[in-house]
């Protein structure tokens, strides 16, 4: 086969469904079909180009859109490390609470967007928590799941805030923390279904 040269055109077989669908695309946006056509295999290239897919792309951005909705905003790692260390020098009770009514919202809120919103949580901490480096969810039949989060930068009172906080988001999606232990950079979770939903506070202890 010889070269292909930019310009060529070639017949591709596309399913009928989709090939509507894109055609009703580009007609609202004002574009020819044929340069809507390329446009997405541009772009399905670029991501290539990038070690990723489309779909891992607009998943990314999916969440991404959720949490700026979510009223998430952008600060430097170390500006937020600096904060919350004055913060636990002299308000750690206070700031431990704080971050767990966060967690219960933001629980709440992730229910009313994703059809399951523990499995939202985990790709929530993977993209937008900077110290997560590895976060595994594990469902059991019976309802119970474990939930392990790895953040190795992290100091041991940083990995308490954000045990705090994935503990209000579990709490709130009707989850209740059975078992829990953390270390610096460490956290494992074992959830259970809640029996009484209304049942929303746990104590919370560091093993």
């Amino acid at each position: 086969m010889g070269s292909t040269k930019r310009g060529d055109k070639k017949f591709v077989a596309v399913r009928g469904d989709l090939l509507q669908k894109a055609i009703e695309i580009s007609n609202r946006r004002g574009k020819s079909f044929y340069g809507f056509v390329n446009e997405i295999f541009e772009q399905a290239i670029k991501a290539d180009e990038m070690d990723s897919t489309l779909p891992e792309i607009l998943e990314k951005y999916r969440f991404i859109e959720t949490l700026r909705k979510a009223g998430a905003v952008m600060v430097t790692l170390d500006l937020l490390n600096y904060c919350l260390d004055r913060l636990l020098e002299t308000q750690s009770k206070s700031l431990l609470e704080k971050w767990y009514e966060a967690g219960v919202w933001y629980g709440k809120y992730l229910s009313a967007k994703f059809e399951n919103p523990l499995e939202a949580l985990t790709k929530t901490l993977n993209i937008y928590f900077w110290e997560v480096t590895e976060t595994r969810l594990s469902s059991n039949s019976d309802g119970t799941a474990t939930l392990k989060i790895i953040a190795p930068n992290q100091s041991q009172e940083h990995t308490e805030l954000l045990a705090r906080f994935i503990e209000g988001v579990v709490n709130s999606l009707n989850y209740k923390v059975s078992r829990r232990e953390f270390w610096r950079g460490i956290i494992i979770l074992e959830l259970v279904k809640r029996v009484f939903p209304s049942d929303m506070e746990s104590e919370f202890t560091s093993l």
